[in-house]
This record gives C-alpha cells, sequence and structure tokens, in this order.
C-alpha cells in the first residue's frame, strides 16, 4: 500500500524529475498548485558560505564530517557549520537590542507571515548612500499604493544586494577614510510605520536596519522598544511588486536567540 502521492515521489527521484526556478514551472517539472491563488515565489535571501560579507571580518566557517558520496551514489553527506545568530539574510528579534525583550523563539508564527510593502529609494542612494527612508517617502508610498496596512512587512529597497558578489568593501560602502556609508531607515520613520500604521516590521537589503553613519542606532531602538522585529541583508527586491506579495520569514528558532538566519521567500 502506497500513501497518496508517494508513486509520484518514488518516480521523481529514479527518474530525475526536478522542479527549479523561481516560477517552478517549465523548469524541469510540473508546476505545483499554490495555494490562495499564488504564481510566483521568489527567494530573497543570501546563500551563507564562507566568504559571504557581513558586519565584522568574522566569517562562517563549515567542516565536512560525511564526505558526499561519488555522483549518482546513495550516501549522506554531513557539515558544521559555525555563524553568529546574525549572519546573513537574518532576522532580528526584539531582545537583540532590548533588555528583556522577546527571543525567535517567543514571535508568534503569525507575526512571520506579512503582506510586503516595499519603498523603493534605490535612485536616491545612487547619488546619496547615506540616505534613509522618511516619513516623507512612506506617505509618497501611499498616495500611490494605497495605505499600509497593519500587520505589514515594510521593505526598503535600495538596490545594495547588488554589491553582495563584490565582497566585504562594497556592501559595508567604505569610502577612502575607511568609514561606512549605505542606507537604512530613519527612526522616525520607523515610529510613524508601528503607531500609524501597526506594521509587523522592517527590513532593509543592506547590513543594517539603521544607516551605517548612524551612531545611535536608533532605528533598531524604536523597532525593539516596540516589541518589532527587524530583517537585514535581504536580496532581490527589485523582483518584487511595490505591494501584493506575501512574505514569509523561516527563521532558525534556537534556544534564547536575539536573532537568526533566515530563508525569506515572497509570493504573489
Amino acid at each position: 500500500m502506497c500513501l497518496n502521492g508517494t508513486g509520484e515521489t518514488v518516480r521523481a527521484r529514479t527518474e530525475g524529475t526536478v522542479v527549479t526556478g523561481d516560477d517552478r514551472a517549465g523548469t524541469g517539472g510540473p508546476a505545483p498548485s499554490w495555494p490562495l491563488g499564488y504564481r510566483r515565489v521568489v527567494d530573497l535571501s543570501h546563500v551563507i558560505g564562507p566568504s559571504l560579507p557581513g558586519w565584522d571580518d568574522e566569517k562562517p566557517h563549515r567542516e565536512t564530517l560525511a564526505e558526499p558520496a561519488p555522483d549518482g551514489d546513495f550516501g549522506f553527506y554531513v557539515q558544521r557549520w559555525t555563524f553568529s545568530e546574525h549572519t546573513g539574510t537574518h532576522l532580528d528579534a526584539p531582545g537583540h537590542v532590548i533588555g528583556g525583550g522577546r527571543m525567535v523563539p517567543d514571535i508568534r508564527p503569525e507575526e512571520l507571515v506579512a503582506p510586503a510593502a516595499v519603498i523603493d529609494v534605490s535612485a536616491r542612494t545612487a547619488e546619496d548612500p547615506d540616505t534613509a527612508v522618511t516619513v516623507d517617502d512612506v506617505l509618497a508610498f501611499e498616495r500611490v499604493h494605497g495605505r499600509i496596512p497593519e500587520g505589514a512587512a515594510v521593505l526598503m529597497r535600495s538596490g545594495w544586494s547588488a554589491r553582495w558578489e563584490r565582497g566585504d568593501a562594497a556592501v559595508r560602502g567604505v569610502a577612502d577614510d575607511g568609514s561606512w556609508h549605505f542606507p537604512g531607515f530613519s527612526a522616525e520613520a520607523c515610529a510613524f510605520l508601528i503607531s500609524r500604521r501597526g506594521i509587523a516590521g522592517v527590513g532593509v537589503d543592506t547590513l543594517s536596519t539603521d544607516p551605517a553613519v548612524s551612531t545611535d542606532f536608533a532605528a533598531h531602538e524604536v523597532v525593539g522598544r516596540a516589541d518589532r522585529w527587524g530583517l537585514e541583508a535581504l536580496r532581490g527586491l527589485d523582483r518584487l511588486p511595490p505591494v501584493g506579495a506575501l512574505l514569509t520569514i523561516g527563521v532558525l528558532p534556537g534556544a534564547d536567540a536575539s536573532g537568526g538566519p533566515a530563508r525569506v521567500l515572497a509570493l504573489w
């Protein structure tokens, strides 16, 4: 006796059928039936690797515990990874910056699924890497796309994720004098979005919710004190519509974790 779908799974394994690609259709296998009418799925996460840019110079480290089997052979391939909670695309829990704040396992599942509003500041960032998303940016966005709904994830699209392949200096925006420059959110915009729109959290395609020139990390503090999460080091936000996508955040639920690497998906 076979459970429903077992035959298809066995045939897929033995016949080499693989479903790949962001649209999951016409690229090696049949398109699955997405719920709620969603037809696109985009991965907004950087792949963790030993050369991944980050906030400090400590890189993810991997050790092979069991070598992969030769091509086509069966065998268990195992690696051991060492990295900080705030590596690559990751979620900041409130407890990352506020004493007594909630940690990753305390965040309710429904808080990790949110409609996305993508605010594009890439044109301004190209001229001023120290720019920040402002309340005026939020209001201008709403004049075109409508009011940001309660429980939304508000994402800054700066174009910065294109720098990840160029290494630490490019991602950090290192200037000739050694200072760092990349965009983020203003504290005022975060406060407005939380108090007036009731958002679930904010996300950026840079290393930090705050612009690199910040010395007091005010955006982090506003978001953390409001018991909201932040997403950092997203990628591919240029592929999302300004509104209409649903964000899902699969974050590593470490015990007492102040944050965790995440695989963030957008569906629409």
